[in-house]
């Protein structure tokens, strides 16, 4: 891993489009508080407050990579390349922990969210996605439908309001998260049990029997050694769920458009095979899991002293089905369908006006009409 000033991108030609080149304007709409936000990253990056590394493929090892993207839906400056050897999509080169730790407590709910302070209509929110993940868990055998002092860990919880559901059905819960007032939110409001920190600043005084990382997997910056560590302290019968946005499921999510799935704080972009590849490097197999992306994983007999070891060497010594033909494919085929989906609204536009012009010639309303366009004011 080497560490740069700047977020230099690798330079090589963009796979998709053009339209995934670096220009510095957000896709999206942004309400003032995000846009605001949006501004102090760009600041902190100019003035190399946040820094940026290289790294080498977290599955893999691998050091080559294609160009998908060198911005995200916010136009923030982001390179996104996919390892030709195993297929995992991820930012790199990306900010370091340090920096990153900064935008979480700083930035990140404000640019995501919109919203300056935690509110009750975001913790309810948390908690219904609770009752999902709930009944997902019981679907798949991975907990009891009573769960009876079950102890489930949370990492990334934000609020709380996942655990407050887990909470509600006998659990008892914990959770850790880098945002502070968030926390603050859950542990004064809702009495929830919640740190601030990571996961190897947590102390626990029994294994969880659940452990639950929620669109969290894709903000890790060492995700094999972190899992890893997530093997070692769960019940030797226990459930790690993952959820994750998944690149193979954009036909029903992010508008058909990868670059509405890119932003800044998300290291890697999943498929659930890339997933796989990933879980499997620090010691787990899957359960159950489909493209959303919504999976279920337990310890896998792997040499627990190997990953303990040297995971990083555990991961490239790992077998990985590769996703790079595959998933290049899925998105070439999703941006030829989205241009196509694109010059068809164009075409039925103009056959559209052209009909309008024509009715309004019928009724002798043209030359009524037609000064009103702006080529005439009486």
């Amino acid at each position: 891993m080497s560490t740069r000033m700047l977020p230099l991108l690798p330079g090589g030609p963009i796979t998709l489009a053009s339209r995934y080149e670096y220009d510095g304007r957000p896709i999206l709409r942004l309400n003032a508080t995000q846009r605001a936000a949006r501004d102090e990253v760009e600041s902190k990056v100019r003035r190399v407050t946040y820094e940026f590394e290289t790294v080498d493929c977290a599955v893999c090892g691998g050091v080559e990579f294609e160009q998908l993207s060198e911005k995200d839906r916010y136009g923030l400056r982001m390179s996104v390349v996919a390892c030709t050897a195993c297929g995992l999509i991820q930012t790199n080169p990306r900010m370091t922990q340090a920096s990153y730790d900064d935008f979480y407590n700083s930035e990140y709910r404000r640019l995501y969210v919109g919203e300056e302070v935690p509110t009750d209509d975001f913790f309810q929110t948390q908690r219904r996605r609770g009752a999902q993940i709930f009944g997902y868990l019981v679907e798949q055998g991975a907990l009891p439908k009573q769960p009876r002092d079950s102890f489930v860990l949370e990492v990334g919880c934000g609020a709380g309001g996942i655990l407050e559901y887990f909470r509600e059905q006998g659990c008892r819960v914990k959770g850790t998260d880098l945002g502070e007032e968030y926390l603050t939110f859950g542990v004064e409001r809702h009495g929830l049990d919640l740190s601030a920190g990571t996961m190897a600043d947590l102390e626990l005084d029994r294994a969880p029997d659940v452990v639950i990382y929620s669109h969290v997997a894709e903000h890790l910056l060492d995700p094999v050694r972190e899992l890893g560590h997530v093997r070692e302290i769960i019940d030797p019968s226990g459930a790690l769920y993952v959820a994750t946005p998944g690149v193979k499921y954009l036909e029903h999510s992010y508008e058909t458009d990868f670059l509405r799935l890119l932003q800044n704080a998300h290291t890697y972009h999943f498929t659930l095979k890339s997933l796989r590849n990933l879980l499997g490097a620090s010691g787990f197999e899957m359960l159950a899991g489909d493209e959303t992306i919504k999976a279920v994983f337990k310890r896998s007999p792997v040499d627990s002293a190997r990953l303990a070891g040297a995971p990083d060497q555990a991961a490239y010594d790992s077998d990985f089905d590769s996703d790079y033909e595959d998933v290049l494919a899925y998105l070439r085929r999703i941006e030829k369908s989205r241009r196509g989906a694109a010059a068809m609204v164009r075409k039925s536009t103009r056959a559209a006006k052209r009909a309008a012009v024509g009715t309004l010639k019928k009724t002798r309303l043209h030359d009524v009409v037609r000064p009103s366009n702006g080529r005439e004011s009486g």
